[in-house]
């Protein structure tokens, strides 16, 4: 049977039990009062630093708006055939930073209740189906993007399945030759193979890329190749390319003076014996020999 006793210690620890769920809802409470106040503060912060932002590039922005030809300033083309992912991101990158934009394609962050934002995020999506092959254009369009979205899928393109395409083109890069192509052509095709499988995961040594072009150029450099592997220390790609580029020269200036007509050949100065009417010129010539003679021997 329960006394007073257990009964006053058991109303004292329901108390006790009570206040202590009590202070832990007042804690949670004014938890979640000074989270939502940060927040607030937050969003207020980052909207008074986009406010600044907007107005302190509000004349770089106009100027970007205004651009209406954007391949004037990305002259070339993104194609999956041309293989130029790295080279038309480099220029993009070049371009998005002369305009402070490269947050719209590098930044995961999206203020779609700004309209200056949404305006220059349209400006970016304006330039990248500008400067990218129909097909590819097609591609990105039925995604519906954004600038960063439209990004992602283009990466994913040419950089997607790595290991696949990086064995694709390892093999491409190593049995790559200079066929009809000239030596800075060939140069070029070389460079942009490296870099390729460098964003793959697969870096080419300068020592690799130098054996690579020398095994892949023409006949006619058999001798420089000779040359260029005696060489102490072995040369760096950007010097093999330079003395190839002046071999190409000399073979091509040899060419093309053996391809040259000959030189026509000197006009005789010998003027013709003048001839007077009614008679021949050889027997003037004699009468007038003999005359002379006569007229010095009198």
């Amino acid at each position: 049977m329960e006394t007073e006793a257990d009964r006053l210690a058991h109303e004292a620890r329901e108390q006790r039990e009570h206040d202590a769920a009590e202070a832990a809802r007042q804690r949670a409470v004014e938890a979640a009062r000074l989270m939502r106040e940060t927040a607030e503060k937050a969003a207020a912060d980052r909207a008074a630093a986009l406010d600044a932002y907007e107005a302190q590039h509000a004349a770089v922005h106009a100027a970007a708006i205004a651009v209406v030809n954007i391949k004037v300033l990305i002259p070339l083309v993104l194609d999956r055939a041309a293989n130029n992912y790295n080279r038309w991101r480099s220029l993009f990158l070049v371009v998005l930073g002369k305009y402070a934009l490269m947050d719209h394609v590098l930044a995961n962050v999206v203020h779609a209740d700004r309209p200056a934002w949404v305006q220059m995020d349209c400006t970016v999506l304006t330039w990248i189906y500008g400067t990218i092959h129909g097909d590819l254009q097609q591609s990105t369009i039925l995604r519906n993007p954004n600038a960063r979205t439209a990004w992602k899928f283009l990466e994913n393109e040419f950089l997607g399945q790595r290991e696949s395409r990086a064995l694709l083109l390892s093999v491409e890069f190593r049995t790559a030759k200079q066929g009809v192509s000239s030596i800075h052509e060939f140069c070029c095709l070389l460079e942009t193979m490296a870099a390729t499988l460098s964003d793959f995961g697969d870096p080419i040594g300068d020592r690799t890329l130098v054996l690579t072009l020398l095994r892949g150029l023409s006949d006619k450099f058999w001798p420089m190749v000779t040359n260029l592997k005696m060489r102490q220390p072995f040369p760096t790609f950007e010097e093999a390319c330079t003395l190839l580029l002046l071999e190409e020269i000399d073979i091509d200036d040899i060419a093309a003076g053996n391809d040259a007509p000959p030189p026509p050949a000197p006009s005789a100065l010998v003027a013709a014996p003048r001839t007077p009417s009614g008679g021949s010129g050889q027997g003037h010539s004699s009468g007038h020999g003999g005359h002379s003679r006569g007229s010095s021997q009198s």
